[in-house]
């Protein structure tokens, strides 16, 4: 009789043994995604989400290939690669041509979030924010924050904002390069999870005094859509916000792109405000 030291590893039994485990632990996320009845991608999406949060995958990992995903979960090619888009867009799964899909490094959550402050109903708790920036650019046409930044050499920072992991918002931050060179020179991965109200405060010595919000409903553009992963055509809010350093002098200009949600979003207290929905959720 063979004892536990003369027992050797067959070759594939650890191979066959991280697959057993990769196809449970999907399977034990994507039966609870069933009884929410969400579509079969979005089930997919969140059961590779919870296998990154609770341990199962950690940042840096290789995920299972498309064909394999597939396989493990029961769902068609086209499923697996919607599912895995979808996080790629997200930032929480990097995709290498030829090398395959990779776990993305943790996001970074916001500290003390001065625009985004969506309620917890449950415990009263502002939803934790976690900030990617994703594109930064000069701007030479006039636009809305012409009005405030005036013509200098305006800057603008593209950031996705996913909101406690359930839905996503997109913001616009412009400002004057001359005024605030710092969000030109740092590392764009530095502003990841930042406060901006704070780097500017810090890094610029600059105190905000004032910030000034208005919001109406609006109907995304296909970009915005895509790019906080909603269908075409959905109404949201606008919202934009002004900083002020003083009376007259405006820091930055922002704008924010709300998907519906059933959540209330909560303005700083003795920031003015003008809101075409006042005291109601924007229903979706």
């Amino acid at each position: 009789m063979e004892t536990s030291e003369q027992i050797a590893v067959r070759p594939g039994e650890r191979l066959e043994s991280a697959v057993s485990a990769h196809e449970t632990e999907l399977a034990r996320h994507l039966a609870r995604g069933s009884a929410h009845g969400l579509p079969k991608y979005l089930r997919l999406q969140e059961a590779v989400i919870e296998c990154i949060r609770g341990g199962h995958w950690k940042p840096g990992d290789r995920l299972p290939t498309e064909e394999e995903l597939a396989q493990y979960s029961r769902m068609s090619l086209g499923t697996v690669q919607r599912a895995l888009r979808n996080l790629s867009t997200q930032g929480i799964v990097v995709r290498q041509q030829g090398l395959g899909s990779f776990v993305g490094e943790t996001q970074k959550r916001m500290q003390d979030p001065w625009h985004c402050r969506f309620l917890d109903e449950g415990t009263g708790d502002i939803l934790p924010v976690y900030s990617k920036a994703v594109r930064r650019q000069l701007v030479s046409e006039r636009g809305p924050w012409s009005n405030y930044l005036g013509n200098g050499r305006i800057l603008r920072i593209d950031r996705r904002l996913d909101i406690g992991g359930e839905f996503n918002v997109y913001s616009r931050f412009y400002v004057d390069r001359g005024t605030l060179g710092y969000f030109w020179n740092c590392p764009l991965a530095e502003l990841n999870g930042a406060n901006f109200k704070k780097l500017i405060t810090r890094e610029c010595s600059l105190p905000i005094t004032d910030i000034r919000h208005s919001l109406r409903l609006t109907t995304f553009a296909s970009e915005i859509a895509r790019a906080i992963d909603v269908g075409k055509e959905v109404t949201g809010i606008f919202l934009f916000s002004m900083a002020y350093a003083g009376r007259d002098t405006c820091v930055y200009y922002q704008e924010f792109y709300i998907p519906p949600t059933r959540r209330f979003l909560r303005f700083s207290e003795g920031i003015e405000s003008n809101a075409v929905l006042a005291g109601r959720p924007l229903q979706g």
